[in-house]
Formats: structure tokens, sequence, C-alpha cells
């Protein structure tokens, strides 16, 4: 115990970095000759002896044999690091740095003083022995004395000593001791991998253990961001020792996330973003399969993690992305995904005997999040939803009962999650198979691959907790003779109360084409197993089930296109593709019309002809051979029916395709009808005034073209709506009133497109909406060429990202109509671009900037045309494609622009090189021989 103290004291006396009575000293040196006479005044042995007395603790014979290799030609900082070592080595080993025991405990003075030792240890005695490729990088944060030589023995002798005392947890190691100690173990690694210096097998498997162990104890990530300090630093000859570290730990349990916050705390990463560095880290196709399973694992282990926690969420994306690429590489990878996936939802799919609850609320929640950000948060980093459609029915049936539950506070979220997972799974479906699945959710009638929600697993109330539910199984028996079973109403809930209006236009046609294909049951096997004997309740029972297997298809379908049809959006669809919705009725009369009588349901058929009688009646676009095949099959049907009332509404119909009635409007009230239509604040209605104006303009009425410029104040009203397809509509309407007044509403358009107290988003659209109108009317619009180039120039100066890029954006698409009217303002256009690309800082304006220079060149005809032209934005793409740190997407767009202008001369060179045609022009009739009469006698006419 005294011999310590003496150790202690002698630790007090030393002046050490950080401690402030080393400011006496004039230099580094002088404080180092100091510290080495103190010692030895304690001490009293010589470099040499310490060295022997260092490696007699350590108890190596491989370093027993190595003392004069060590004692070597010492300089002072080597002995005073061979000094402090012992000093290091006595304390460690005499004091209990792992006990808590009060006799063991030590102050935080000489914790301190303790540590700045090791700092001086580190700083005289490994970093002057590293290994010479840590110092040949200008970057290197590892130097030494040019006159310096590394001594791996010395180097090896530190590590065996600091490998006793670093993983102290009492002792609070400084990041610069960690990376010093991890580049000497790899210093005599790659010594070793050039023959530079020779240890025994046993002593590089210590080596590697010791990289192991601080692997196992320190953080991770500190761990994994040296290794990338040390690989950053190394020659390219000497990284594959490291590389291949790297690639072990990332393989090995918690190695992708070292790898992320790694990356995170990097500052190399700024160029791209870390999603992309971490893609091309971790999916690999060319690593071992054991190697990829363990990432794959770690990834899914990860997004479990983060779903509940904002600090880990903001990385979902990079994990989301590795995963996806893992998951392309190799069917075993797919196949690890499809398991775990399955794992999740199993509690779901059966029953178990031994327990009554089966998941709690909250871990239910925290699953159906996870999938939630793994399919649906975006559509370039999700996995592929084709893995959710055989869980389909699951989803379904959870949100169902989630709805049903009365407390909706809490089961807001997972129902919205549930309802984006399923409009997902239907949205990224084909045709012909999306109407396979609506077909099996009509009928019930699943693939043998899809699974289903076990009927006794539900959703409860939590008696213990009276504000949540609980995952529960209870014996019950299955509702399978319901009369309304089925899950159609509930997709068409989702689809109504979704944005994704196309996918409900699709089930909607989809459901009204099943209408009269449904598979027909014969009486025979509805009746097959009847009895005399049957009691009243068997009776009911049976009555219900047949007519559950006759029509619950039907009224399935009638429900839910009843729910559809009250969704705002589906009208405006239909009449825009009314051709669709004639064709499947054209399919129902073609079935009819091979069918008796007996077999042509009175009431359907009734539906069917007034509903195509209201569509030819207001469609005005619709295909005369459409109209040819519904008369047609009409004729076929019109003698095979025998109502009357059919008859005769049969007979209305074919004279209204043959030809329709006109309606007899004044021109002023057929106008204030369209009117207050579009005044209405229904989106719909809007969209269907403003198809009243179109048709007004269309046939020219006189009232409408006197007041254009209400129209156009109630257009540019309208475009301020949120709806998009009221949007598009409005834009057909500007493009109809161009050709009654194009300079007025070219004006108007413009004006607000500048007006910098309108909102931005308004502005956006009025840009997209000017645009537009200008692709309708083609090149004719170079009449109002300066007015519309200078409106868009004007924009691109604008101080808003947003509005930038989106000027951009329309510029470059009016330079492929006006391509040769850009010759005089061609100078202030690329001045506009050269300053976007050189001060500007939001990228997806400085790619839109690109994309003009691009555009315009893709609409050059004839290249002399715009020879004054081609040499400044030659060298400006050429600049853009070489620039190595360039954004990837503006090269790219410089590269197309350089290969379209490379097409292009090469089709002028090769026009210039064929024979040119000459034209030769003769007028007839002068000094011609003169023409026989035809009228001589046929004897003279030869």
């Amino acid at each position: 115990m005294s011999n310590v103290m003496k150790y202690w004291l002698l630790l007090e006396s030393l002046n050490l970095p950080g401690i402030s009575r080393t400011a006496q000293f004039k230099n580094e040196n002088d404080r180092v000759l100091e510290n080495i006479t103190l010692i030895q005044k304690s001490l009293s042995l010589c470099p040499e002896e310490i060295v022997g007395s260092i490696v007699a603790n350590l108890q190596s014979n491989h370093l027993k044999h190595r003392e004069n290799e060590i004692a070597k030609n010492m300089s002072i900082d080597a002995k005073y690091s061979m000094y402090s070592l012992l000093i290091v080595q006595t304390i460690g080993k005499s004091v209990n740095l792992l006990s808590d025991a009060v006799e063991d405990l030590i102050s935080e003075n000489h914790k301190t003083l303790f540590i700045a030792l090791l700092e001086d240890i580190v700083d005289k005695g490994v970093k002057p022995n590293l290994h010479p490729g840590f110092y040949k990088s200008k970057g290197s944060i590892f130097c030494r004395n040019a006159e310096s030589q590394t001594n791996f023995y010395r180097a090896e002798l530190i590590v065996e000593v600091l490998s006793s005392i670093i993983h102290k947890p009492t002792l609070r190691m400084s990041e610069d001791i960690f990376l010093c100690y991890m580049a000497a173990i790899f210093s005599i690694l790659l010594a070793c991998d050039a023959k530079e210096y020779t240890v025994e097998q046993n002593c590089l498997a210590a080596l590697q253990s010791k990289l192991n162990k601080i692997w196992t104890d320190m953080p991770k990530v500190l761990y994994y961001r040296n290794l990338m300090l040390l690989y950053g630093i190394l020659p390219a000859e000497q990284k594959p020792r490291i590389h291949k570290e790297m690639l072990l730990k990332l393989w090995s349990n918690g190695g992708f996330v070292a790898l992320l916050f790694a990356l995170q705390k990097s500052e190399k990463t700024e160029e791209q973003p870390i999603s992309q560095v971490v893609e091309k880290l971790v999916a690999q196709p060319s690593y071992p399969r054991r190697a990829q399973e363990s990432l794959v694992q770690q990834i899914l282990r990860f997004l479990a993690t983060s779903v509940d926690n904002k600090d880990l969420g903001v990385h979902m994306g990079a994990a989301l992305v590795s995963l996806r690429r893992l998951y392309d590489n190799n069917d075993e990878n797919k196949e690890l995904v499809k398991k775990w996936l399955k794992g999740q939802l199993q509690p779901l799919l059966e029953f178990h005997e031994d327990r009554i609850t089966v998941m709690e609320w909250n871990e239910f929640c925290t699953r159906i999040s996870l999938l939630f950000h793994m399919f649906c948060t975006s559509t370039v980093e999700c996995m592929p939803s084709e893995l959710l459609t055989a869980y389909l029915p699951v989803l379904v049936a959870c949100h169902q009962e989630v709805c049903e539950c009365t407390e909706k506070s809490f089961t807001m979220a997972v129902s919205n999650h549930l309802a984006q997972l399923i409009l997902r799974i239907l949205n990224n479906r084909g045709k012909e198979e999306l109407r396979g699945i609506i077909k099996s959710f009509v009928l019930a009638q699943y693939p043998l691959e899809w699974l289903h929600k076990h009927a006794n697993v539900i959703i409860d109330n939590d008696p213990l907790q009276l504000e949540s539910l609980r995952i529960v199984q209870k014996d019950m028996e299955s509702e399978t003779n319901s009369l309304f079973s089925g899950h159609m109403n509930t997709l068409a809930i989702i689809l109504k109360e979704s944005s994704f209006s196309l996918l409900c236009y699709q089930v909607f046609i989809t459901l009204f084409g099943l209408f009269t294909n449904l598979p027909k049951q014969s009486s025979e096997e509805v009746n097959a197993n009847d009895d005399l004997l049957q009691t009243e309740e068997d009776v009911e029972n049976k009555i219900v089930r047949d007519i559950t297997q006759k029509y619950n298809g039907k009224i399935q379908i009638i429900n839910a296109l009843q729910i559809l049809i009250t969704h705002k959006p589906l009208k405006i669809l239909l009449m825009e593709n009314i051709k669709d919705v004639l064709i499947v009725l054209q399919d129902m009369l073609a079935l009819y019309a091979v069918e008796t009588d007996d077999d042509i349901d009175s009431s359907v058929m009734t539906i069917l002809l007034t509903l195509m009688g209201e569509i030819l009646e207001n469609a005005t676009d619709v295909m005369e051979d459409v109209k040819m095949e519904l008369h047609k099959h009409l004729s076929k049907l019109e003698p095979k029916v025998l109502n009357p009332k059919l008859k005769f509404q049969i007979s209305c119909l074919r004279k209204q395709i043959q030809g329709p009635t006109n309606i007899n409007h004044t021109s002023k009230e057929r106008f204030e009808e369209a009117r207050l239509l579009l005044e209405s604040p229904e989106p719909y209605m809007q969209v269907e005034g403003i198809q009243k104006f179109i048709q007004l303009i269309k046939e020219k009425d006189t009232f409408t073209l006197n007041s254009v410029h209400v129209v156009s104040a109630l257009a540019l009203n309208t475009l301020k709506s949120t709806e998009s397809y009221t949007f598009l509509n409005c834009v057909r309407l500007f493009a109809a009133l161009v050709y009654v007044d194009e300079h007025t509403i070219m004006e108007i358009l413009c004006d607000d497109y500048l007006n910098d107290s309108a909102a931005t988003d308004y502005r956006l659209v009025v840009g997209e909406a000017l645009l537009k109108v200008c692709k309708e009317i083609g090149q004719l619009c170079y009449r109002y060429k300066g007015l519309l180039l200078n409106t868009y120039m004007s924009g691109c100066r604008s101080p808003l990202d947003e509005f930038r890029y989106s000027s951009f954006s329309n510029l470059a698409q009016l330079c492929k109509i006006l391509s040769f009217e850009v010759h005089q303002y061609f100078e202030e256009l690329l001045q506009l671009i050269n300053c976007e690309l050189s001060t500007g800082k939001y990228m997806p304006a400085k790619r839109a900037a690109v994309m003009v220079l691009s555009d315009l060149l893709a609409a050059m005809d004839n290249l002399l045309d715009y020879q004054d032209m081609l040499l400044p934005i030659y060298r400006l793409l050429k600049l853009l494609a070489s620039t190595e740190s360039a954004d990837e997407k503006i090269r790219l767009h410089a590269a197309i622009g350089l290969e379209n202008l490379s097409v292009k001369c090469k089709e002028l060179l090769t026009a210039i090189g064929q024979p040119q045609l000459q034209k030769e022009i003769k007028i007839t009739g002068i000094k011609d021989k003169e023409k026989k009469k035809l009228n001589n006698h046929i004897l003279y006419m030869n």
C-alpha cells in the first residue's frame, strides 16, 4: 500500500497536460525533461531497467526477448513514455479500479491526473510509433518529428500495458486515447501483413481479441467512427485491413446502428444524403449470405425500435432504403423478410387455448405503425406492397373492428395507418390483379395463399384500462351465415374517405362490371339438402344460408356502389371517362341480348336503360362506334323483351342514339346556370359549371362570348380551389377562352402570376395554368413571346425558392414551344441560369435551370439558325457535366442536353453530305409545238 501511495505522490508532483501549473514551462520539451528528472529521483531506475520492470510485470515471454529492441535508441519522449508507463502499470495493478469499496475508492483529482498521464503516454509513446502509413495523408491527425522512426516493439509494449487499464469503467477515457490505442493495434497488424514486423500467431489473435473487446466494451458508434477515421488516413494499398475490420463489425450485432450514427457525425456525407451512403455500404450483393442475413435482421430490429423513438425515427429512411436493396439482392433475403412479416401478424392468425390476451393495444399499434412506415412512407424507400397482398383480409378485418370501437380518440392513428396500407396494396396492383382482388372480396372466395384473421381473435375493451383496448381470444361461433358477411363495404368506405380518386373510379368500374358477371347457382344446388323433418329454427337458418349463397355477392356490390357513388370526385371522373362506363353497359346488354326473357331481370334492366339514357343525354363526346354497338345490342334485345314498359324504354333509347333531341334553353339562362354551378362551393358542381361554359364556348354562344371577362374572373377564382381535378378542368376552360380573346387571357394570367401580394400556392397554380394554355395553342403563342418570356424570367429572379423552381421549369417547357423566338432573349436567359447555378442555394431550382438549356436544345430543328447560341450553351453544359462535385441530377440534365446537341449535329452533317435536289420550274404553253386538233377525222389522228 505504501508503494502505491508513493506512486500517487509521484503522480501529483508531475507536470501533466491540462494542469494549470504546466504554464511555467516555455515549451513542451522542458516539461518532459522536468518530469523525467522528478521520476528518476523517486524511482532511481535507468530507462533499460524501466523497460525490464514493465516486461516483468506483464509476464510475457514474447516481449522478454525484445527488451533490447524496445530500449534501443530511445529519445527523450520515448524515455518519458516508458517512465510514465511504469507508473500507470503499477497503479493499475495495485488498485482495484472495479471495486466500489470505500478503501478502493479513488479521488476525482487522482483520476484526473491518472487520465492526464495516459494522454501523455499516448502523445509521447503511441503517436510517434504508428505505422508510417498513418503519417502520409495531408489531413492526418497523427504527426511526428521528421527524424523519428517507428519502433513496433515499443508500440506493442504500450498496447499490452494499456489493454489492462483502458477498459476500466471508473476511468472516463477520452476519445483520443481509444483512437490512438486502436491505431497502435492496426499499426502492428499492418506491419505484420507487410512482413515489416514479426510476431507469433497467438499474438496476432490476441491483438484481434483486443479489438473485439473494444467493440464489446466501448460505444459501438465511437468504435466505428474511429475505424472510419483510420480508414480515411491510410493510403489505398493499406486500407484493406481496416476495411475488412469495418465489414466484420458491420456484419456483427449492432454494426448497422454503429455505422448509421457514425456517418451522422461524419463531415464527409454532406455531399450526398446519409441514406445513399448507408445503402452503398450495406446492400452489396457480393457480401456473404450470412452477412446479408445478419444485416437484414439488424435493420428489422432497428426499424422496430425506431417507430416510437423520435431520435431514431429520422434514420428510418436510410434503414428502409438499405432493407429494400438487400431484399432485392437474393431470394434468401426475401424469404427472411417474409418470415419476419408473418411473425408480426402471426398472433392474429391462430388461436391459442392457453391464453386470453393475445396482444396489448400499444404493441398492436406499434406493429401496425411499423408496417405503415415500411410500406407507405415513400415510393422509393418503401418495401414492395406485393408482400402485404396475402394479408389484405387481415388488414381489412382489423380496420373494420377498429372503426367499430366507440372510443375514436386513440384509435384514429391506427385506423389511418391500416387504411393507408390497404390503399397502397390496391393502388399498386395491375388492372387484372385489382379485378381479381375485388372479385375475391365480393364472393368471399380468396386465393389459397392468402391469410385470414382468426374468427376468435377480436379487439375488445381492456377492463383494467377503461380508455384502452386489447387483442383477446374468445370462444365464439363464426358467423358464416350472416346475410351481409364480407369486407367489401369496408373497402368501399376506405376508398371513399381517401384521396385516391382514380383508384376509387377503377374499383367502381370493376364492381359495376361484376354485377352481371357473378357465377350463378342453380336451384338444385341450393335445395339439395332439403329435409322434411327439419325444425323451424333449422328452416330459418337454411333460408338465410341459401339467400346468402345466392345473393350475397350482388348485395355487397350494391352496397359498395352506393357508398362509392357519394364520393364527390367520382362523378367527375365518370363524366371524363364516360366511354368506360358505356363499354361496361354495352357488355351487360350483350349478356342480356343472348338470354331468354325469363332470365332478364326487369328491375336491373330498367336501371341500366335509365342510366344509359342519362349518360347519352348529358355526354357530348360519345364515340360513334360505341353508339353503334349500343344500338346493335338494343336491337337484338328489343324482340326478346315482353315487358311493354321495357320495350318502350328500349325503343326511346334507340331513337335517342339515332338522333338526340335538342334542349331548348335561351342563351342567358344557360349562361346563368353555368355561372351558378361555377360559383358553388362544391368542387364537383364547379367542374360541372366549367363543362357547361366550355360547351357554350364551343357552340359560340353569343351571350357567353360577350361576357368573356366575367368568365375569366370566375375561372381565376376557381383556380384557388385545392382540388386537383377542379384545377385541371379550369385550365381547360382557359384553353377554350384563349380562342375567344387570347390577348386578354394571357395578360390576366401573367399579371396574377407576378402578383407578389397573392398567395404563393395560387401563383404557382396560375403559372401552370398559363403554361398549359400555351401548350394548348401551340406555336401560335409566338405573338406573346415577349410577355410570356419576361413573365417567367421575372419569376426566376424571385427570392422564393419554390417560385424560382416553378418559373425555371415552366420556362424550360416554354422554350420547347418557342425555341426559334428565344434569340433576342438568350443573353438574359443565360445570365439568369448562370446566376442561379452560382449563387442559388435551392437544388431543385438549379436543376430546373439546367433543364432550360436541355429543353431548348431538344426543340431546335435546324442548328444553323441557332449557331450564335450553341457555343455558350455547349460550354456551360460541358462544364456542368464534367464537374464531379456537381449535383448528380444537374449532371444528368447537362448530359442529356449534350446528347441532344450531338444527335442534332450528326443529323445536320448527314443532311449536308447528301446530294442536293434540284428544282426545275417549267412554264408550259410558251414556244411549244402546236397541239393537234382532236376533232380531225379518225384517219388523220395518227
